[in-house]
C-alpha cells in the first residue's frame, strides 16, 4: 500500500495531509449515517450511468475508479457494463464498506479494491482503458499531480471521466476552511479551470457539459445551501490520452 505524502513522517503535519485526513474522516462519518445515499454526489448513479455511456465503455475493459467511496460506481461498472473495476480510496473504513457491498455477488471477481492516495497511484503505466473520478478531484490539494497519475496509468487512447463541483463564483475559493474543503467548495474550480487542468496533464478534452441541474436543492437544508445558491454548479468532463 502506498499512502503518498500521508505515509511520510516529514509531511504528516502538512496542510495537504490535514486536508486529506479531515476529508476522509468527514466522509467516513457521512457514510456511517444509514440515511445517506450510497452515491454521495449530485445526480447520483443516474448521472454516473449516463456519463459512462458517453465514454462508450466496453465489456472486459479495465476501469479505475479514483476515490471510489463505498463502491456504488464499482458495482455499476461490474454489473451493468461488465468491466474489470479497480477502486482506489484513502480510507480503510470506506473500503471496508465497498468490499461488503461487492461481496457475495456474481460479479465480485471483477472488482479489486486498493487503499492508496489518489495523488500517488501505486499502479503500473498504461494499465487502464478508462479512469473515473466523481466529485473527488475537488478534494485533492494537488489536482494536477492526481491528473498526471491518471494519465500515466491510462492506455494510449484511454478515456478519463471527471465529474465535480464547479465554481460559478470564484470568490468562494477564498474561504479555504477545512469544512469548505470537505464540502468540495474550497478546492473546486470553474469549468474552464478543470478543462485547463486536464489539458495541462496531457489529456485532450473530448466533451464537457454543465450538469448543474443534477443538484436536488429542494431536499437540502435551506440554511446550508443559501450561501451557495447560484454560486456553485456541477460539470461532466471527458478527456482522452493521446
Amino acid at each position: 500500500m502506498n499512502e503518498g505524502c500521508c505515509g511520510r513522517e516529514v509531511a504528516e503535519q502538512s496542510v495537504d495531509c490535514v486536508i486529506k485526513k479531515m476529508s476522509s474522516m468527514f466522509y467516513e462519518a457521512a457514510l456511517s449515517d444509514s440515511t445517506t445515499q450510497e452515491a454521495m454526489r449530485p445526480g447520483g448513479l443516474r448521472l454516473t450511468e449516463d456519463s459512462l455511456k458517453l465514454v462508450n465503455l466496453q465489456p472486459g475493459w479495465s476501469v479505475l475508479d479514483v476515490a471510489c467511496g463505498a463502491g456504488a460506481t464499482l458495482h455499476l461498472l461490474t454489473r451493468r457494463f461488465k468491466c474489470h473495476a479497480y477502486g482506489i480510496d484513502l480510507s480503510a473504513r470506506i473500503l471496508k464498506k465497498a468490499r461488503a457491498k461487492l461481496s457475495g455477488r456474481s460479479h465480485e471477481n471483477l472488482a479489486e479494491l486498493i487503499r492508496a492516495d489518489s495523488e500517488f497511484l501505486p499502479l503500473r503505466e498504461g494499465l487502464f482503458d478508462a479512469v473515473i473520478c466523481e466529485c473527488s478531484l475537488s478534494l485533492f490539494p494537488n489536482k494536477l499531480r492526481a491528473l498526471n497519475k491518471m494519465v500515466e496509468v491510462l492506455k494510449v487512447g484511454g478515456k478519463a471521466l471527471i465529474t465535480d463541483v464547479t465554481l460559478k463564483d470564484p470568490t468562494l475559493k477564498n474561504a479555504e476552511s477545512i469544512a469548505n474543503w470537505c464540502l468540495c467548495v474550497a478546492g473546486a474550480e470553474t469549468i474552464e479551470g478543470y478543462i485547463n487542468l486536464l489539458e495541462r496533464s496531457g489529456m485532450k478534452v473530448l466533451y464537457w457539459k454543465d450538469a448543474s441541474d443534477a443538484y436536488d436543492w429542494g431536499s437540502a437544508d435551506p440554511e446550508q445551501i443559501r450561501p451557495l445558491l447560484g454560486r456553485i454548479g456541477y460539470a461532466v468532463i471527458i478527456g482522452a490520452k493521446p
